[in-house]
């Protein structure tokens, strides 16, 4: 069917190319509800390296936290839930601090920190990890629902490096030109944050769900838009 072409059809419509993401609604695609059925299949789970590393982190907040307040809690610790984002926020502060006077501690840092945010975004979102041969800097989440890779240990890196500008405070995404200026946009429509919040890891996560929302209904608004993204679809 040509795209000038007019076209009459139901809601039950499954017309290829016509509705973006027939029969479903935004948070179907969000939750990665991809095919008329409701099913979605199965994606890979962490790679080993990826959970030793954020296992690592969870450790290493306990123990800051028992450090803190003199007594170690199990019950209070990091379990990959946005309820307890907070603990890393805070012992991400307390890295920050520490490591101005350790530096050659911040590859690991930068490494836990960024494997523990990573499978906190991979449990919300369909995603999967992207592993290559070189340094943990490079590894990254890609995205179903939206062309969009995230790399969570660069974004792990600029927290804990102090620095600042625009380039720096989206640092971690990797997405087309036209979809970084959509993304843009959105973002500055919102109410704007001190330095010091936007430097927190949950606030970074909320960026991430706000641009891959986004970008989920800018496709929702393209009756062409591609459907799902897998493997194949990023290098």
């Amino acid at each position: 069917m040509n795209q000038d072409e007019e076209h009459e059809c139901g809601e039950a419509c499954d017309e290829p190319g016509h509705h973006a993401f027939p029969g479903l609604a935004t948070h179907d695609v969000l939750q990665g509800a991809l095919d008329a059925a409701g099913a979605a299949p199965a994606l890979p789970e962490a790679p080993a390296a990826i959970a030793e590393l954020a296992n690592a982190c969870i450790r290493f907040v306990t123990a800051m936290l028992g450090k803190l307040s003199g007594t170690v809690n199990p019950d209070l610790a990091p379990d990959f839930t946005s309820e307890t984002l907070s603990l890393i926020d805070h012992y991400v502060a307390e890295s920050r601090r520490s490591l101005a006077e350790r530096p050659e501690a911040i590859p690991l840092s930068t490494n836990t920190i960024g494997a523990y945010l990573g499978e906190v975004i991979r449990r919300q979102h369909r995603c999967w990890w992207r592993m290559g041969e070189g340094d943990a800097v490079t590894w990254c989440l890609d995205f179903e629902a939206v062309k969009l890779s995230f790399f969570p240990m660069q974004m792990a890196y600029g927290l804990l490096a102090a620095e600042e500008g625009s380039d720096h405070q989206f640092s971690g995404f990797e997405l087309s030109d036209e979809d970084h200026d959509h993304v843009i946009a959105r973002l500055a429509e919102l109410p704007r944050v001190s330095e010091e919040e936007y430097r927190l890891p949950s606030l970074r996560l909320e960026v991430l769900d706000i641009s891959i929302e986004t970008l989920v209904a800018k496709q929702l608004n393209d009756p062409y838009a591609k459907r799902a993204f897998g493997p194949s679809d990023y290098p």
